[in-house]
């Protein structure tokens, strides 16, 4: 069963109280501009990062140089993994989306915290699990599905993970633009302008106020043509 829409907990609301102490008291926190740069691909690895408040971007350039949006990490969720894994350089950019508050911990306070504490472990490696399996089933959509598909699949992601119900239906920021909508999927700006021009029209969803509403997430689901696509146990 695909279960792309189960995107893993943000870790700030997983971790307990003693342990969220002991990550503050072992990392700093800073204040980042928009758009200001927090790392870049092949800069050594220091730290894992968490996001206190607002939303940074994570990228990569293809061969002509482009930056392609290829993640995010919003409020209460973790960026930076190569810390945790050891791994020398970073793999992606980071900068911040928007105005917003990051915890660094560096990889020795990081490494020092783990050695003591096996609750903490287990912990991490849960939700590097969850991050694994999502990877898992964000390739599943790239390799299975057209591409009204994978951006059905994407909104029901973002909904699921980010979505507030309202009288409406469920309302999810409006974060990306088209192009990292496009980017997020492998397509382009104008074919996902198109896509969701079609799915405004079918009344699957609706836009205002820089959000998102799904409106009818049972046919924006049949729309993906997969049984079980975006189902699954809500525990994950």
């Amino acid at each position: 069963v695909m279960r792309f829409g189960h995107r893993p907990l943000a870790v700030l609301k997983t971790l307990t109280p003693s342990h969220l102490d002991q990550l503050r008291a072992s990392g700093t926190v800073r204040n980042y501009q928009k758009k200001e740069s927090i790392y870049t691909v092949g800069q050594a690895t220091d730290a894992l990062h968490l996001v206190l408040r607002g939303r940074i971007r994570l990228r990569d350039r293809d061969r002509e140089g482009r930056q392609i949006t290829v993640s995010f990490a919003a409020q209460g969720e973790v960026f930076g993994l190569e810390a945790l894994a050891e791994m020398p350089r970073r793999v992606l950019s980071a900068a911040a989306a928007e105005g917003s508050e990051v915890l660094s911990i560096k990889v020795a306070a990081l490494q020092e915290l783990l050695s003591r504490d096996i609750g903490l472990i287990n912990h991490w490696l849960r939700h590097l699990a969850a991050a694994t399996n999502h990877a898992d089933e964000r390739i599943k959509m790239l390799a299975f599905l057209d591409v009204p598909s994978r951006l059905a699949g994407t909104l029901m992601w973002l909904a699921d993970r980010y979505g507030v119900v309202s009288e409406e239906g469920v309302e999810i920021p409006y974060w990306f633009t088209h192009q990292e909508l496009a980017d997020l999927i492998g397509s382009t700006r104008e074919t996902v302008t198109t896509i969701l021009a079609e799915f405004k029209k079918e009344d699957l969803l609706t836009s205002r106020s820089h959000r998102f509403v799904i409106l009818d997430r049972t046919a924006l689901s049949e729309r993906i043509g997969l049984p079980g696509f975006g189902q699954g146990d809500e525990s994950v």
